[in-house]
Parts: structure tokens; sequence; C-alpha cells
């Protein structure tokens, strides 16, 4: 049985405010949106007897989310204000995600804890519509659920990493007494 083919169709992001805040939704302005890719981290390593290099894997590169809203918006554009002081703002981007063999829908949800970095007008042309770029930078937690199965969980405060289900550092976290949680719920 091949894998199901599932295409993102519509999407919405929440700046700052949760679902809760009906004022927050971007769903009319948000032309683009770019969550965080996951890139291992590779050293070469060269045994002092070996002639041939291997790589070892080290680290995960730090993530960074960008979109673009279409116009001017001031309850987005205000965030970069979080500069300087370090507090980190949640955001929650949903996907609308559809099988294109069954035509069922379900719900993609990403939820960020970051801080809006970047907030750059493009230029603007007489006959084009001006938007803005943004990028979410400093991210601290980063989950995502598509169809209510959580595909990524990471926590830095609590050094918690989950993919497909499993506590990649629950070993980690066991030998280092952190208190990192096994296995995470899902969040909203």
């Amino acid at each position: 049985m091949p894998n199901p083919v599932w295409t993102m169709e519509s999407a919405n992001l929440y700046c700052g405010n949760g679902p809760d805040d009906g004022n927050a939704s971007n769903h009319l302005s948000l032309t683009e949106l770019k969550l965080p890719g996951l890139d291992v981290q590779w050293v070469d390593h060269r045994a002092g007897g070996g002639p041939v290099a291997i790589e070892i894997d080290t680290v995960i590169a730090r993530l960074e989310c960008t979109f673009s809203l279409i116009g001017v918006t001031p309850q987005v554009m205000v965030m970069l204000g979080g500069w300087g002081n370090g507090a980190k703002q949640s955001f929650d981007a949903y996907g609308v995600i559809r099988d294109q063999a069954t035509g069922q829908t379900m719900q993609a949800h990403a939820n960020l804890l970051g801080m809006l970095s970047r907030a750059d007008p493009q230029n603007w042309r007489r006959g084009d519509v001006l938007h803005h770029a943004y990028a979410i930078r400093g991210i601290v937690r980063y989950q995502l659920v598509i169809a209510g199965e959580q595909i990524y969980y990471w926590d830095w405060a609590t050094n918690t990493r989950v993919i497909g289900g499993t506590d990649l550092n629950a070993a980690t976290n066991a030998l280092l007494l952190t208190g990192g949680a096994a296995v995470v719920p899902l969040a909203r």
C-alpha cells in the first residue's frame, strides 16, 4: 500500500494570541508560511589510522519559521518590540490537509514559542499589493500535529525531543536527572 498523498489547501496563523482571540486571525492576509525544517548538523571525523573519514551527527540546527502577510498588519508588526528583552511569543499555525485519494480533510497544527525577529516590508509598486515578510527565530519550543498525531515535539527548557511518539531524549534526561517528561501530551 503506498503512502497517502496529503496536500495543504489552506492555512491560518495566529501571532501572539491564540485562536481564542478572533481579532488575531491572519487567514485573510497569510500568503506564505514555511514551518521550521529539521536539519541535522554533521562534522567530519578523520581517524588517525583510518584511510576514510566518516560523518558524525552532532546537533539539529536552530529552528526558523517564515511567513508573509499581504498589506499592513500592525498587530503583528508591533510584536517585534520583544527584541532586547528576550520575551518569547506564541505562534499557532493551522492548516487544512486533504487526502487526494479519499477527499477527506484533516487539520495540521504547529505551535511555536519564539520571537518575531523580522518584519520586512517588501517593495511596493503601483498596481501591486504591498506585503511584509516575517521571521520567527529564537524558537525554544516546537510542536507539529497532523491529523491528531504528534509528529514532532521539542522543548528546550525540559530537554524533551519527541519524534513520531518516541522521546529521543528520555534516556539522556534520566541520566542527567533533568526532570524532562517521557512523552508529552498534545498541547491545545
